[in-house]
């Protein structure tokens, strides 16, 4: 009996030894950027924290010509898998670094990431969030003397030579209330970037962490607009976000959620009668990738069958 539970174990170890170095193997083709020419390509960041504090988001996007873009940064207890995955792709510099809202989970990771690389320029809206975190962000913005620029609805900038970002949401005049920041969680969210890339015939569309509120409002502005191919799921696909009007206007063929766990099982399948979806929690880091043309290339560190 001794030697029969001795093979199972020892076969068992073999099987989890063979899936880790699977698990590494993906990981450094996901992230391996020599096939990125020509490509627009976005990897979506599998990240956890130890302290047990939601991960949050980050996407680096590299144009067709080889610029980089780094898209939030995590919580700061996940920064230091934010700087491994871009040195992974052998980047050392950022041409781009855009927070999408002042949340922790989102520019937490930023300093960290400041002091590691050559940073091109700064991206933020107008939006201002007096608390340490966001202090320390800004102070190592200053403190380097880096271009901060402000994005607002209506503008647009290239990212390269051949891909199109809009900035469709928010405004420039952020109407604060009193007592501001106490309670605002909601009232951040639905100040996040919304921002739509577009190459050739191809597009991605990233909204930070919108409620639906402020999404409905983008689709009475916007319509057909908000159309786009490639989607970061809002809030990390929960339910406070991601409404049926936004999801029909959106229609995208695939679906990321960024996310420590399924959010919420029925936004997830609302978006898989759509598409194909993705989360990072059990897809491991995910990337996406086009050459214009209207079709994708995906690849994920793991496999996972949801089954659902």
């Amino acid at each position: 009996m001794k030697k029969l539970l001795s093979g199972a174990l020892c076969f068992l170890l073999l099987i989890c030894l063979t899936a880790a170095v699977c698990a590494q193997d993906r990981y450094q083709e996901v992230f391996d950027t020599g096939g990125d020419a020509g490509l627009l390509t976005v990897r979506f960041l599998d990240m956890i924290t130890e302290t047990g504090d939601k991960s949050g988001d980050a996407a680096i996007l590299t144009s067709p010509d080889g610029m980089v873009m780094l898209l939030d940064a995590g919580d700061p207890g996940a920064a230091d898998q934010v700087v491994a995955a871009l040195r992974a792709m052998g980047v050392t510099r950022i041409d781009y670094l855009v927070a999408s809202h002042p949340h922790v989970d989102h520019v937490g990771g930023f300093p960290a990431v400041m002091e590691a690389f050559d940073i091109g320029q700064v991206m933020t809206s107008y939006v201002e969030y007096p608390t340490t975190y966001y202090d320390a962000y800004m102070a190592e913005i200053e403190a380097q003397g880096l271009t901060h620029i402000y994005l607002s609805e209506g503008d647009a900038f290239s990212f390269g030579g051949e891909v199109t970002v809009e900035v469709l949401w928010p405004g420039s005049d952020i109407a604060y209330y009193d007592g501001y920041p106490e309670a605002s969680t909601q009232f951040v969210n639905n100040l996040s970037l919304v921002l739509k890339f577009t190459y050739g015939e191809s597009t991605m569309l990233f909204c930070g962490d919108l409620y639906s509120a402020a999404e409905r409002e983008l689709v009475t502005l916007y319509g057909d607009r908000l159309d786009c191919d490639v989607l970061k799921a809002d809030h990390h696909g929960s339910a406070t976000s991601n409404c049926k009007t936004f999801r029909d206007a959106v229609s995208p063929q695939i679906t990321v959620m960024i996310a420590d766990t399924l959010e919420d099982l029925n936004i997830f399948k609302k978006y898989q009668r759509i598409g194909d979806v993705y989360i990072t929690h059990f897809n491991g880091d995910v990337k996406v990738s086009t050459s214009g043309d209207g079709t994708y290339q995906t690849l994920t560190v793991k496999d996972w069958d949801p089954g659902l």
